[in-house]
């Protein structure tokens, strides 16, 4: 039982640390504005941060309370696999894995693992189905709501159930508002108070050394000659080498693609930070698993595992060493670290299952009655989000209480099987979704469908001799489920591999001419007028010689460099173009800047893109372009789709570029959702594969207000397209970059844009605003609402000029351009 004075002391420790986090929680919430800010936040972290994070995220009450008491038990069978052989795994695919996770997690701008996995294979059902299986982590929110109850019931001296109640409804409580943007603040905070806590529980034992390391084994093995053994055939956990090492091997590969731990990098706004962030939560983490050797401590200061008479419970050996060893003010600051090691990995959980619930199970469920886009849609999803987190608070305490009163040997188990079934699922889909591009969906699906009978198969139905102990050890049924869910994806993977290719869409040479982004008729156009420079001619029939950079994943973009200059223009274009839409003003601007036009992922002269294409996909290639060619004082320039991009980009890596000119960008004209599905329902592959060549070349001129005659290669270009063997992928790709435009809308985000802005229209496009859709609006007044949102914007406007202005009237928007970047 606590002294007197410890309780006092704890209580009002508690005060003060519970007043920090509500400070950082309200920072944080002030910049959470929309569901996705509370998935992934809104604000640039040092990776330093981050990665202190990603150590206090991985690290949980099991680390700190519940494993030590395993070891206690079990002694150094359990060192070698949860302090050793499950680390060393973790560290390395962690490692692997997070590089390549970051790349596809913002290429299809995923806020949860379910998101993530049903883009990635193009597939609701899919995400929906892990939207579901993200509920078995809420055992892991019970072993830390037990861990830290247990601990605070000690140093309080008070019934269980009420520190239950009352720690679950301060962190669900705090959780409720502020999402990641807080919850880095309070991880770094906690996984400092970690760190000093680990080098106090590591260093608290020091008196047992003073006969060297053999004499500390020789106590051990005075008590039981186990503990000092490799293996432990006593234990349900630590039997042989397979449990010890294969099975803790394949667990800590696969326990990285826990939601709240993979998803972390997507934190970072700039690729280079990447590394930092890798270094500094490994090396922290390291620490943090080495805690578990406290167990050995504890066992030495109770031989029986009694305290004055009464046998202590797993759960409950590292809370009785804690209030037994340590002085008042030491004791403090280790219950506090022992709380944060609970919070960090909690407040992780709660946010990652809570948004899985809102975005993959609520919003596709009940889609229809949330309203159209933007604010008022976000609002109604925070505001579910909050329901979600007092339902799930509810459940916690319920299921909590439970295991209190009624463990199987320790919650650690109960939480086990629940959190290694989740991850046993998700790892081949992961795994696929980084390295396979070409993965038929049917074999992921496949795959977890199999890891989760297996592991349930095997744990509830008692198969194999691991099974029939009275404590089951779930990491045996998962390493089952992972390695059999492997072999069945692999499987058919290569059974289907082929029938993809024949069917699918395969390497192509991107579109060569700007189509249209509407499906709608046109009325006629002007007869064009001499508007065009002789010298442009040379410009456009040798056009400049392109380049190429290969970027992740052996993606190769192709590019122009043109002109020399202090400052970099980086060109981006739209829908169905490519770089030779900026031909025109790049001849006008080499002179004074250095001239960079990229050709997208996809289109033109760059290479293929296997997996759904988006407009985060293409942002997040966009910011490695500029950073694997250390562009330098970048104005970043983009046209129509290319704006979208460019707006996307910068608000994923806003130090990457000095500012940005829109021209005609998209993203400013907002549609509900009836006008969304009304697009998405008619703008299929089949639609463009039967387009008459009337249609096309009236979609064309479409673009322009007086059609120029040195434009006429658009035309031969798209007509010529329907005879290449690329025709299909054309046919597929233009689609899914329509339906990225609309999935993914920038206009409630352009009020975060840091970076001066040009903002530029023709007075005569055609193509915005949508007119059939919204034909109360005009390019004036959509252009005003996008220019008005960002903090630092110009806007101009050219007359008799329509949507493909840079080139139609290039020598205008280049005097723009120049006039802005100075």
């Amino acid at each position: 039982m606590a002294s007197q004075e410890l309780v006092w002391a704890t209580a009002a420790l508690l005060l003060l640390y519970g007043g920090v986090i509500l400070y950082f929680v309200i920072r944080g919430a002030l910049r959470t504005a929309s569901i996705s800010d509370y998935a992934v936040g809104s604000i640039q972290f040092s990776p330093v941060v981050v990665g202190l994070s990603l150590a206090a995220s991985i690290t949980s009450a099991a680390t700190f309370i519940i494993n030590p008491g395993f070891i206690a038990l079990y002694g150094l069978s359990g060192i070698l696999a949860f302090a050793i052989t499950m680390p060393l795994a973790i560290f390395v695919s962690l490692a692997i894995l997070t590089k390549s996770f970051r790349t596809h997690g913002a290429s299809v701008r995923a806020l949860t693992m379910a998101q993530w996995i049903g883009k990635r294979y193009n597939s609701t059902g899919y995400a929906l189905l892990f939207g579901f299986l993200s509920l078995l982590l809420i055992t892991f929110i019970v072993l830390i709501c037990v861990g830290m109850t247990k601990v605070l019931s000690k140093a309080l001296n008070a019934e269980e159930l009420y520190v239950l109640i009352g720690l679950v409804v301060f962190v669900f409580g705090y959780m409720m508002f502020g999402g990641a943007n807080s919850m880095v603040y309070t991880n770094t905070i906690q996984a400092i108070l970690m760190l000093v806590v680990a080098f106090i529980l590591l260093t608290s034992g020091y008196e047992h050394f003073s006969q060297g390391v053999h004499g500390f084994l020789d106590k051990l093995a005075a008590i039981d000659p186990m503990l000092v053994k490799w293996a432990n055939p006593n234990s349900f956990l630590f039997r042989d080498y397979f449990e010890i090492i294969f099975c803790n091997l394949v667990v800590g590969v696969a326990i990285v693609c826990q939601p709240h731990i993979i998803t972390k990098s997507l934190l970072l706004k700039n690729e280079s930070d990447v590394n930092r962030y890798l270094v500094t939560g490994i090396l922290v983490e390291a620490v943090f698993f080495a805690v578990v050797f406290t167990g050995l401590y504890a066992r030495l200061s109770f031989p029986d595992l009694t305290v004055d008479g009464v046998p202590l419970k797993m759960d409950g050996i590292i809370p009785a060493y804690v209030v037994r060893e340590f002085p008042v003010a030491v004791g403090l600051i280790v219950i506090m670290g022992l709380l944060s090691a609970g919070l960090s990995t909690l407040e992780g959980l709660i946010q990652s299952i809570s948004t899985t619930i809102t975005s993959d199970i609520v919003e596709p469920l009940m889609g229809h009655r949330l309203g159209g886009g933007g604010g008022q849609r976000n609002r109604k999803l925070v505001a579910i989000n909050k329901v979600v987190i007092v339902l799930l608070a509810v459940v916690s305490i319920l299921i909590s209480y439970n295991q209190l009163t009624h463990p199987s040997l320790s919650v650690g188990i109960f939480a086990q099987n629940g959190v290694y079934a989740y991850f046993s699922a998700a790892f081949v889909p992961v795994l696929f979704g980084i390295y396979l591009r070409d993965a038929p969906r049917i074999a992921p699906v496949v795959a977890t469908i199999t890891a989760v009978l297996v592991h349930f198969g095997i744990y509830y139905g008692r198969i194999g001799g691991y099974m029939q102990a009275e404590v089951r050890n779930p990491a045996v049924a998962a390493t089952f489920a992972i390695l059999l869910s492997l072999a069945a994806g692999l499987a058919v993977y290569f059974l289907f591999r082929g029938r993809q290719k024949a069917g699918g869409v395969q390497r192509k040479t991107a579109p060569k001419s700007v189509v249209s982004p509407s499906v709608l008729s046109v009325p006629p156009v002007p007869e064009p007028g001499p508007n065009e420079q002789a010298e442009m001619q040379t410009i456009i029939t040798r056009p400049f010689p392109p380049q190429s950079i290969h970027l992740s994943g052996g993606l190769e973009i192709g590019y122009i460099d043109e002109g020399r200059g202090r400052q970099t223009l980086l060109f981006v274009h739209g829908l169905a173009s490519n770089y030779k839409g900026w031909q025109k003003v790049i001849g006008q601007l080499r002179q004074k800047y250095r001239c960079i036009a990229l050709d997208l992922p996809g289109y033109g002269t760059s290479g293929e893109v296997a997996h759904p294409v988006s407009i985060q996909f293409f942002a997040s290639r966009l910011n490695e372009f500029a950073e694997k060619m250390k562009l330098k004082d970048v104005t970043l320039v983009g046209h129509s789709m290319g704006g979208q991009v460019s707006v996307a980009a910068a608000l994923q890596q806003p130090g990457n570029f000095r500012q940005l000119a829109l021209v005609a960008p998209a993203g400013f004209e907002t549609f509900n959702r009836a006008a969304k599905e009304w697009i998405r329902a008619i703008y299929k592959p089949a639609l463009l594969k039967v387009a008459p060549d009337e249609q096309i070349k009236s979609n064309i001129k479409a673009n322009f207000y007086r059609f120029p005659q040195d434009a006429q290669f658009l035309i031969d270009e798209r007509l010529a397209l329907r005879h290449s063997p690329d025709f299909d992928y054309y046919c597929q790709l233009i689609p899914q970059c329509v339906v990225s435009m609309l999935d993914e809308p920038v206009f409630h985000r352009l009020q975060e844009l840091p970076h001066p802005t040009l903002v530029i229209y023709g007075e005569k496009d055609r193509l915005i605003p949508n007119r059939m859709i919204n034909p109360t609006l005009s390019t004036k007044r959509v252009a005003q609402n996008g220019a008005r949102k960002i903090r630092n914007s110009k806007l101009a406007f050219i007359p008799d000029c329509g949507h493909f202005a840079q080139w139609e009237c290039a020598e205008a928007v280049a005097a723009e351009i120049a006039g802005f970047v100075g």
